[in-house]
């Protein structure tokens, strides 16, 4: 696999990862609001009308989670084949083009020599 495509499939991991991971979050948030409701806005418990749905949404969030779990060792064993084969870019490198530009630049640059 070539360099691009190892990125590729890290940052769509990455992506994928946090998609899941928000899906769940949302979900979670919309049973806990079907458990308890809210007074505040005069939402009122519909797992006691809709037990058969509380469940469902309950266990698919337990599901999401795991997929979760399951995407976060799919991500770091993605990362660890990626840094293992390639090289993490080099900071000094990029500091080294975008310094000095001023007089205090210099100076700091002087001070801390890469």
């Amino acid at each position: 696999m070539s360099r691009r495509g190892a990125w590729t499939v890290f940052i769509f991991d990455q992506v994928v990862t946090y998609v899941i991971l928000a899906a769940g979050s949302v979900s979670a948030e919309v049973v806990y609001l079907a458990n308890k409701g809210d007074v505040a806005v005069t939402w009122s418990e519909a797992c006691g009308s809709y037990g058969g749905f509380c469940k469902k949404a309950t266990v698919s969030i337990g599901i999401t989670f795991s997929v979760v779990g399951f995407y976060v060792i799919l991500s770091l064993i993605s990362s660890y084949r990626l840094f293992s084969k390639y090289d993490a870019p080099s900071i000094s490198s990029i500091v080294a083009s975008s310094y000095p530009r001023n007089k205090q630049d210099q100076e700091m640059a002087a001070a801390f020599p890469a």
